[in-house]
């Protein structure tokens, strides 16, 4: 399986109105919308840095003010709600998924200079961030959210619970493995079921969880975008666009495959 850095006719008419809206006011745009997102999935590919985009992008300066604008609007996150819904009804299901499962993953950062990079994942040696991810039954990232490493698993998957569980009001059950035991009390509040998975007894080794690995594969697509191999970015909100923007990329090619 591969991505392409350059969108087709039809994934650009999935998610154009969000990038490119009718009645826009202000200025024309000097550079099309769509040549914007086609250079944010470059940068996003590649890892390269803003100063190295390829001319053909248009000036790297335009680009990075555009993004700033579509980070502080979250419209990578709107295009990968909406994704995540074309592709399930696709496969003859509701838009908005009954169940979620829960998983988080730490990584080094990279950056030199002010940084919102601490210390934690396991043994407090990372230094770094701890990227937590929603998914649904078939392995769609439904939410996606990236910390300093320090905060335990259970409150970086609180918050994006609680930011993110009004936008699914059918969820009836999170799925999660024993590090999310703390979740018990914000389920019991929201009415939803906690199904807390854990290997069985007795077996040595690595065990694969049914439904949880679709997590792991989902956080396996997304380590395809250079950019995430670890984190370069200064502040969260930066850090969880990029995890945005490699998600729509990954739901784009889901939807149109």
């Amino acid at each position: 399986m591969s991505f392409a850095i350059a969108l087709s006719d039809e994934q650009w008419t999935l998610v154009a109105d969000l990038f490119d809206p009718s009645g826009r006011r202000g200025a024309p745009a000097r550079i099309p919308r769509r040549q914007m997102v086609d250079a944010m999935l470059f940068l996003a590919r590649t890892g390269c840095q803003w100063r190295y985009l390829p001319e053909r992008y248009g000036p790297w300066g335009a680009v990075w003010k555009q993004w700033c604008r579509w980070r502080a609007n979250g419209v990578w996150e709107r295009a990968m709600a909406r994704l995540a819904m074309i592709v399930r009804m696709q496969h003859d299901r509701a838009p908005i998924p009954s169940m979620v499962m829960l998983d988080a993953q730490t990584v080094r950062g990279a950056r030199y200079g002010p940084t919102f990079h601490e210390a934690g994942g396991r043994g407090g040696r990372t230094i770094g961030t701890k990227r937590t991810v929603l998914v649904e039954i078939l392995g769609l990232p439904v939410a996606a959210q990236a910390i300093s490493a320090r905060p335990h698993d259970v409150r970086a998957g609180r918050e994006v619970l609680r930011d993110r569980l009004a936008d699914l009001p059918r969820v009836q059950a999170i799925v999660a493995d024993r590090a999310y035991r703390g979740l018990r009390t914000l389920a019991e509040r929201r009415h939803l079921r906690l199904d807390i998975k854990a290997p069985p007894k007795g077996v040595p080794g690595f065990t694969p969880l049914w439904p949880l690995y679709k997590v792991e594969h989902a956080f396996a697509q997304l380590g395809r975008w250079r950019r995430l191999s670890r984190c370069y970015e200064g502040t969260e909100a930066s850090a969880t666009a990029w995890l945005q923007v490699a998600s729509v990329a990954y739901l784009l090619w889901r939807a149109v495959v």
